[in-house]
């Protein structure tokens, strides 16, 4: 099957429940953490609630901010995972009933789990590499996603007592980082390399043959079923337009073209074109409504007319004056002013 991408998938509220846990264990209160995601508390005991990549993004960005961009903040909050938090594919996971069947089946759903990271697994005669590429994110959460799902996946698994005893990692995170990533996984500094152009672990090849703990191959396909489902249904509910405007939420400073959305969908951009259609959207008119809706949380929050039009990918200032004339009917430095805030520096 076509492996979604994490970020077109609406998921449930347990890794913003984890990193909101964490957040408030390192004295951030949790309405920081949740400032400008459009989330209250209350809504993450909600078993219903489903969250978009952006709101995740948004609270990495929050805790960042209070915390700073220190090495290790990732892994920290990692280190709140468990594979039974992670819902019905963590039930899966651990079902087996060996590992490279729980990974194998695994990464067709990962969009249902809390990480966000896109792995992949390429087992050869003596040795297996678990992949782990980060290349979908946004820049400035890369590295904290990075740290944190590494992170996670070690407590996770070491919490289901699966040990993959990795002969070593090679990480995109610097020195510092990695250090710190290969004590989670109980990996000797030499055999950590950092500043490589991917992630990923080397196990050996007979771990992935040992049966898990809890295997079932019967109860695996009762819980792969399930994920199916669930998968399906959140796809059809949200349709191709919800998709494409996660995906332009999820970076505040890139916009990009209808082209590279439709490659990162896996569909041609004229299929993306007719589908969008036939729901009564179009990508210029998502662009134009992200676009307008991000104008006027920074307005409001008293940005500068001239940074807003430059975050909202405007060659010029009076193109985006105009386009916000357009949307409310007056200038944006109108708009701010009657929202009682006086612009920044």
């Amino acid at each position: 099957m076509e492996i979604s991408p994490v970020w077109a998938v609406p998921r449930g509220t347990e890794g913003v429940r984890i990193m909101v846990q964490a957040g408030v264990a390192h004295g951030v209160p949790a309405a920081d953490c949740l400032t400008g995601t459009g989330l209250a508390e209350q809504d993450l005991d909600n078993e219903d609630a489903e969250i978009w990549a952006h709101q995740e993004f948004e609270v990495i960005r929050n805790l960042i901010a209070a915390l700073g961009d220190r090495p290790g903040l990732g892994a920290d909050v990692g280190g709140f995972s468990t594979l039974g938090r992670t819902g019905v594919i963590g039930f899966m996971m651990l079902a087996g009933p060996t590992f490279l069947d729980a990974v194998e089946r695994a990464i067709p759903y990962l969009a249902l789990s809390p990480t966000h990271l896109r792995f992949a697994i390429d087992v050869g005669e003596n040795h297996a590499q678990l992949i782990a590429s980060g290349s979908e994110l946004p820049a400035d959460v890369r590295t904290f996603i990075i740290e944190r799902d590494l992170a996670g996946l070690a407590a996770a698994l070491r919490g289901a007592h699966i040990d993959l005893a990795p002969l070593s990692i090679d990480t995109t995170l610097d020195p510092t980082r990695a250090a710190m990533l290969g004590q989670t996984w109980r990996v000797t500094p030499d055999h950590i390399r950092a500043n490589q152009a991917e992630n990923q672990l080397v196990i050996p090849r007979s771990i992935l043959d040992l049966r898990l703990p809890q295997a079932d191959a019967n109860t695996a396909r009762i819980f792969e079923h399930q994920c199916r489902r669930i998968l399906d249904r959140r796809l059809a509910r949200v349709g191709v337009t919800g998709q494409v405007r996660s995906r332009l939420l999820h970076n505040p400073d890139q916009w990009p073209s209808m082209d590279t959305v439709a490659a990162e969908l896996h569909i041609d951009p004229r299929t993306l074109r007719r589908a969008l259609t036939k729901e009564g959207a179009s990508y210029r008119a998502l662009v134009d409504e992200v676009r307008h809706q991000r104008a006027i949380d920074m307005l409001r929050l008293g940005q500068r007319v001239d940074e807003i039009a430059r975050q909202l990918g405007y060659a010029e200032t009076a193109n985006f004056t105009h386009a916000f004339k357009r949307w409310e009917g007056l200038a944006p430095s109108h708009f701010r002013n009657l929202s009682g805030r006086s612009p920044r520096d």
